[in-house]
């Protein structure tokens, strides 16, 4: 077939071919189950591979149910002692700023009955630590008594009526008790300020922490708490405290010392 064409204005033939379009049978259209079964969109419909890319259908083959319930079992028990570790470690936090009270409460009593009145100095820090302290299964009365408190349940009864402090009197009086074992005699020590007239008391106190989550007792205080049993194990009433301290020292992982410290002002002298 020949079709003229224009170029620059002149008349010029050029052959030009046409492709005549090719007629296909019904029958040509129909495919077999062979080329089927090869066609890339089988496959894709088969394994689930997108028209976007190519993939091998190998890995399409991969089955991922229960992956959601294997991810769970593998990160909630390290999620569970996060957060364990978390609380333990507010809890001690807690324990530390009750352990400066106890030792300004110390301190407040040794201004004015004197650094000497250690019956004194020992209520005030043992009454402070009562709060957070575990109930004593032994004779709660006879432990306060060994420690010089002439009258434990007048003691108690004293504590009980300061706000904060409702309850039953036994249980706190097994409080009180636990607390005085947990809680070591506070040193206290005088002095003067360079350039001041007053004097000023120190005080420093030890407790012995019961953790509820945690055995943290095997990587802090193990020979801070064996050095503080030692110092029991010298009182004169030891075997009245003696169960306490046992069951202290035998679950020693799960105990972690303490310390207080205050300074205020010394008035007694």
């Amino acid at each position: 077939m020949r079709r003229k064409t224009g170029d620059g204005g002149r008349g010029t033939m050029s052959d030009v071919r046409c492709k005549t379009p090719e007629v296909r049978s019904p029958e040509s259209r129909v495919q077999s189950p062979e080329s089927k079964a090869q066609s890339p969109s089988v496959w894709r419909l088969a394994f689930g591979v997108p028209k976007c890319g190519l993939r091998s259908p190998v890995s399409g083959l991969r089955d991922t149910e229960g992956s959601a319930l294997l991810e769970t079992v593998i990160v909630l028990p390290v999620l569970m002692v996060f957060m364990m570790v978390i609380m333990e470690v507010c809890l001690m936090a807690n324990a530390k700023q009750l352990a400066n009270y106890a030792a300004f409460c110390a301190a407040r009593t040794a201004s004015v009955y004197g650094v000497g009145d250690t019956v004194k100095t020992h209520l005030a820090a043992a009454m402070a630590m009562s709060c957070i302290s575990p109930q004593v299964r032994q004779d709660a009365q006879a432990i306060v008594h060994a420690y010089g408190v002439s009258d434990p349940s007048l003691t108690v009864r004293t504590l009980y009526n300061i706000p904060g402090f409702q309850g039953d009197t036994t249980v706190w009086l097994a409080r009180l008790a636990y607390a005085y074992v947990r809680t070591s005699q506070p040193t206290c020590s005088t002095g003067t300020a360079p350039g001041k007239i007053h004097k000023y008391v120190v005080v420093n106190v030890t407790y012995i922490y019961r953790c509820s989550f945690l055995p943290f007792g095997n990587y802090w205080g193990h020979s801070g708490l064996n050095s503080y049993i030692t110092i029991l194990q010298g009182l004169p009433f030891y075997s009245v405290i003696q169960p306490v301290v046992t069951l202290i020292g035998n679950s020693w992982p799960w105990n972690v010392p303490i310390h207080g410290h205050a300074v205020t002002d010394y008035w007694a002298g």
